[in-house]
């Protein structure tokens, strides 16, 4: 009798461990021509209704899945219904999604060569210009903190502007107020220019805007509707496009990538590079225009572009900080000074080939 209960609790255990796998691997199954389908799930942390999960994850999904006659499913777990924005990047080396899109500067550290373009100063004018640098240097030069993961695609936020529920006009008005910062060297330079930096991912944001535990935030404007902050904020934006900017990572497990036939590699290598230009660098552009255009209809809102001369007294205080990193990068045996020149040059490229973006009024 010990020996039938033991080996039915073999079986049962045997059972759940494999129920409870299924979302965390390439999961194989045939189509009614014999040939395997394979299942990949693909993890963010944006909301069900944002750009992210209906242009990017559903429409790459939806892409791959044509191109290789249903070869390849994709299922999408937005609003971190699989794991947290901050794991999602661990989480596709781990294999708990095969395919995970978030935000580099949400692990600091994590990518040091790839962070550079996180530091205040950059300046690109938008987000494709921000993005089509970011790729172009990321292609250029494979930094080794991402060879644990296929890289698919690398985009932009464009100008993390200021928006606050109280003015903010000139340096004197920032000092001590809490504000959030995206990830990255977002703290520090809001340090650096007297504030108190709220660091949190932007799924928290609403309720930390709500309590008052913060004062507002560096943000794109996107997330005046993607995150519904408009609700909680953004009775005053301050325009301020040298401080630092955000990037967005989409990888794929590298266990799920080499499972894939050599058939399947070409199609989704191609399929990812033409849907990625066509689609993506685009859209926080896109939505950046369509959330002001909508909370002007909303509320009144106050615009606040600063002078020259103030916008000198801002740069004056976090400068400093790409000397600094760009030391810190040779000291670890990297390659710090041609990294900033790489990115400079890039920016500097894509910000003379675009148009100019008009935000606001």
């Amino acid at each position: 009798m010990k020996n039938i209960l033991s080996k039915k609790h073999r079986i049962i255990t045997l059972l759940l461990v494999l129920i409870f796998a299924l979302p965390l691997v390439v999961v194989c199954s045939e189509t009614e021509d014999d040939q395997e389908v394979y299942n990949l799930s693909f993890a963010h942390h944006w909301p069900a209704g944002h750009k992210v999960e209906k242009v990017m994850a559903l429409g790459w999904g939806k892409a791959i899945e044509e191109a290789t006659d249903g070869r390849v499913k994709v299922t999408t777990y937005p609003g971190e219904t699989l794991v947290s924005a901050a794991e999602n990047y661990e989480a596709v080396v781990q294999g708990l999604a095969d395919v995970g899109l978030s935000v580099y500067g949400y692990t600091r550290g994590r990518f040091p060569v790839i962070e550079t373009f996180l530091l205040p100063g950059i300046n690109a004018k938008s987000a494709e210009a921000l993005g089509l640098a970011a790729m172009e240097v990321v292609t250029e030069l494979q930094p080794e903190e991402i060879q644990d993961t296929k890289h698919l695609w690398t985009f932009g936020s464009g100008p993390m502007d200021l928006v606050s529920n109280i003015p903010i006009r000139k340096l004197e008005d920032i000092q001590g107020v809490s504000l959030g910062v995206p990830g990255g060297k977002g703290a520090e330079t809001l340090k650096s220019l007297g504030g108190n930096p709220v660091s949190l991912p932007m799924s928290e944001w609403y309720e930390a805007l709500q309590k008052g535990v913060m004062q507002g935030g560096f943000v794109a404007l996107t997330a005046l509707n993607g995150f519904r902050l408009g609700e909680v904020t953004a009775d005053y934006i301050t325009f301020a496009p040298f401080t630092p900017q955000n990037l967005f990572y989409c990888v794929m497990n590298l266990d799920t990538w080499n499972s894939l036939p050599a058939d399947i590699q070409e199609i989704i290598t191609e399929v990812t590079n033409e849907f990625y230009y066509e689609n993506v660098p685009m859209v926080w552009d896109e939505d950046n225009i369509a959330a002001t255009k909508h909370w002007e209809q909303e509320k009144d809102v106050e615009y606040i572009h600063l002078s020259e001369e103030e916008t000198e007294r801002w740069i004056s205080k976090i400068e400093y900080m790409q000397d600094e990193y760009v030391e810190e990068l040779n000291s670890r045996g990297l390659d710090g000074t041609g990294t900033m020149e790489a990115i400079k040059t890039a920016v500097e490229k894509y910000n003379n080939q675009l148009p100019d973006i008009q935000y606001g009024q």
